[in-house]
């Protein structure tokens, strides 16, 4: 399963998310005012391995996870901030698979919700969210 295809399938996946904020991937800019809270996806690719030792793309396994940051308004209470990381969590269980171009993306672990912090006038609480690919 190439890496194009991994995207595609835990971003729709995302985006079926029931009142889901607007999603920004990681290629696109944030127009300027938009209005919060929103989410920012980045794709972090750990691995690709193969363990057949005669090569080739068969049996390749890809590791990583898709970090899911909610953008929200900095000295406002992070009650709406956590609720939305706690709704991408529980979108997310242990176990799903997702296919795609003949592949198949399973969620590996329960979606980790990592510390947040201040950037600049925003507050972010970022999603782990780890997968396996093949």
């Amino acid at each position: 399963m190439n890496e194009a295809d991994i995207s595609k399938a835990l971003g729709q996946y995302l985006m079926g998310m029931a009142d889901a904020p607007p999603i920004y991937w990681e290629n696109q800019n944030v127009p300027e005012g938009t209005a919060r809270p929103y989410l920012s996806v980045q794709m972090v690719r750990v691995s690709r391995r193969n363990p057949d030792l005669a090569g080739g793309s068969a049996g390749t396994i890809s590791r990583g996870y898709m970090q899911v940051t909610i953008v929200s308004d900095l000295d406002k209470f992070a009650a709406s901030a956590e609720e939305a990381a706690d709704a991408i969590a529980a979108h997310f269980v242990k176990g799903t698979k997702l296919s795609e171009n003949g592949g198949k993306v399973t969620i590996m672990e329960a979606p980790s919700i990592l510390p947040a912090l201040r950037d600049g006038s925003d507050w972010r609480v970022p999603v782990q969210i780890d997968y396996w690919a093949s």
